[in-house]
């Protein structure tokens, strides 16, 4: 990753907590401590943070809500092809009337673009989703309410019951920080308690992650693997996972990244044997 990118995502950090430690910021950045100590050096140098012992310290802490976990719009970088050709390929299960619940992230998100055709009744907590669903579809959306968490663009309620518990759709589509064999894995417990209470309002739950995030782990866990009917994933994914898939009695599907172009081309592959 190159430093320019390093330090925006730093910076966005920062601005999301009132501190970030080093440890947390080099899992993140996938560098070196010696080079994120340096990064911190040189921002503080600058006036953009405040250099503390263990990480770095926001000149002016946010005041608003926040999430554990990246913000979109760095999510939304991260494995940017995978997850668009993971999109496309979930959005092949929606059939026209259908309703549906899109849970806000990063891969959900860029769903969004191949269902502006479709006639569809959408449930989504993404402000970004319900925004290009009414400006590019003659969709139907719904937002439920609750607190808005900027960074994120999502809703999330803190009460047990919302306009979402009497929503009931034919298809569920969440994505996950990870996923391994304990289940499907998220960083903060209000997304949890949001994504529990999903999970009983559709006929069918579809897992939606890079083939990253099965080498992914966190300490809180949303559901186990075997409450998930579908996992659309990028033909990374290795053995061993599409093992613990098959053995969960998960649908697989792969979408397969075409190299000779510069956008991600869905496959529309099943993969219900091993390979």
């Amino acid at each position: 990753m190159h430093e320019v990118e390093r330090h925006r995502i730093i910076l966005s950090e920062v601005g999301e907590k009132p501190v970030v430690t080093l440890n947390y910021l080099v899992d993140l950045l996938g560098a070196s401590e010696a080079t994120v100590r340096r990064d911190i050096n040189v921002l503080h140098k600058q006036g953009k943070l405040k250099k503390v012992r263990g990480g770095a310290e926001s000149l002016h802490p946010p005041t608003s809500p926040s999430l554990a976990g990246r913000p979109f719009s760095v999510n939304q970088t991260i494995n940017a092809k995978a997850k668009r050709a993971i999109a496309r390929l979930a959005a092949t299960l929606c059939r026209e009337g259908d309703s549906i619940i899109i849970n806000g992230g990063t891969t959900t998100f860029f769903m969004a673009e191949h269902l502006k055709n479709s006639h569809l009744h959408v449930l989504t907590n993404s402000f970004v989703i319900a925004e290009y669903l009414l400006k590019n579809s003659k969709c139907g959306v719904t937002l439920p309410g609750g607190t808005v968490y900027r960074e994120q663009n999502i809703i999330l309620s803190p009460f047990p019951r919302d306009v979402s518990s009497q929503f009931y759709a034919s298809l569920l589509f969440i994505g996950a920080q990870g996923v391994g064999q304990l289940g499907v894995m998220e960083t903060d417990p209000q997304i949890v308690q949001a994504e529990t209470k999903l999970l009983e309002q559709a006929e069918q739950r579809v897992l939606l992650v890079d083939s990253s995030k099965f080498g992914n782990r966190s300490s809180l866990i949303v559901c186990p693997l075997n409450k998930i009917d579908i996992v659309i994933t990028d033909d990374g994914i290795d053995q061993k996972s599409r093992k613990m898939i098959e053995d969960a009695g998960c649908k697989l599907m792969i979408a397969t990244l075409d190299p000779s172009s510069s956008t991600a081309q869905a496959e529309l592959t099943e993969a219900n044997d091993p390979v």
